[in-house]
């Protein structure tokens, strides 16, 4: 096993896995990272299985030691890792050594969520199910928080593996660059007045500063309700509510589990993957999409990288 130190934590890092299922009854949030295709990414340049807790990373400012050679993997956004004050490349294993220093510092602007694997993965007790930390509810990862500075993570470790593993350079997602998310119809999609509807797919929106894990506030054109008051209802991982004020704001991980604001449409899982990577200022838009096509992609999606956990 090795232990390592977290000796910079500045923002939020935190433990995550793919969240809780069958557990939004109770009011706990699913949770889990928030851009899977990075996660997945990252367990595999280390030959884990996929589904290993890593640490998730949200801008940068963090750094981490090691009592003993482990070998690592870095994802997701740009943040201008250095191993010993040595520009790190992200996207491939690498060995941390004793003495060593791993700094992630701030996101170049291309992309907000990072992910460090550790081959063999880290001993976390799970919470129903899963090692994902919610730090609200107090719940999974280390202690039920964010990690800070001086908490020592356990390795479950096998051996080192040579820092061989690459991404190829075309398979490295960019997210500096505008985006379109197809969506499908959403709970409220046909209670909205055809002008509201035809505005929100017509209009250009940006991300705002008002970003977190539970979800994402866009910033446009407001779209017009204009039915009174809702009841709430369950939330799905993408929906599109539409606040008082007309701002589209699209729903994550760590959502509630009920909703009363009009949900207009429900983001695709894998356009929802690039949105949680945009920066504020990002250029957004919206394309109704086909649900059974967007279905099929996202199998096809988790059956590529099962066959690669095979």
């Amino acid at each position: 096993m090795a232990k390592l130190t977290v000796t910079r934590a500045d923002f939020f890092a935190s433990i995550q896995d793919m969240g809780r299922r069958q557990t939004q009854h109770m009011g706990l949030a699913q949770s889990g990272v928030a851009d899977e295709h990075s996660f997945f990414r990252a367990n595999y340049l280390v030959g884990n299985n996929l589904a290993t807790p890593v640490i998730e990373i949200i801008t940068g400012l963090f750094s981490i030691t090691t009592d003993v050679p482990v070998t690592m993997a870095l994802t997701g956004a740009d943040m201008s890792a250095t191993l010993n004050k040595i520009p790190l490349s992200p996207w491939q294993s690498f060995v941390l050594m004793p003495g060593k220093l791993l700094e992630i510092n701030n996101s170049r602007g291309n992309g907000i969520y990072g992910y460090l694997a550790v081959k063999g993965g880290l001993e976390i007790d799970l919470c129903f199910n899963s090692a994902s930390t919610v730090e609200r509810e107090q719940l999974g990862g280390y202690q039920g928080r964010k990690l800070a500075v001086g908490d020592e993570l356990t390795t479950i470790l096998d051996r080192p593996l040579c820092p061989t593993l690459s991404t190829p350079p075309d398979q490295i997602p960019q997210f500096d660059r505008p985006l379109t998310l197809r969506i499908m119809p959403g709970y409220d999609h046909d209670s909205f007045p055809d002008e509201a509807k035809q505005m929100f797919l017509s209009s250009e929106y940006t991300v705002t500063t008002r970003i977190d894990r539970t979800g994402i506030r866009l910033e446009g054109p407001p779209i017009v309700w204009g039915q009174g008051d809702i009841l709430s209802k369950p939330v799905a991982l993408g929906v599109v509510q539409i606040t008082n004020d007309g701002a589209p704001v699209v729903l994550l991980k760590e959502r509630q589990t009920t909703g009363g604001y009009p949900m207009i449409g429900v983001v695709s899982r894998l356009d929802l993957f690039k949105l949680v990577q945009a920066f504020p200022g990002t250029p957004i838009y919206f394309a109704l999409a086909d649900p059974l096509r967007l279905r099929s992609e996202l199998m096809r999606f988790y059956n590529f990288w099962g066959a690669l956990d095979s």
